[in-house]
């Protein structure tokens, strides 16, 4: 299943589903590759045993075939409590 399916599959109308290529153009970056690059960083850390931190791609809501899936409202939250530059310090 493409990128392109997971973001239509699964979608619930007043939260869908979005792939990597959706999470890219909410969040204002070249492509799903980009994001892909966010979420081994993200799986890094769990895997290490690390907190997930307010800067890092929160882990998928849905696995659709391979290709990982959030909740648009999981973006959004993520996107609102992201630091950015210039407005705040990022954690540790």
């Amino acid at each position: 299943m493409s990128d392109a399916e997971a973001s239509t599959e699964g979608a619930t109308g007043a939260d869908p589903l979005l792939d990597t290529e959706g999470v890219a153009a909410k969040i204002g970056v070249k492509d799903g590759a980009t994001v892909r690059v966010y979420l081994k960083r993200t799986r890094a850390r769990a895997a290490k045993g690390l907190p997930v931190r307010s800067q890092d791609l929160p882990l998928p809501d849905q696995q659709v075939g391979r290709s990982p899936a959030w909740h648009e409202s999981t973006i959004d939250r993520w996107i609102a409590s992201r630091p950015g530059r210039g407005r705040r310090p990022a954690e540790p």
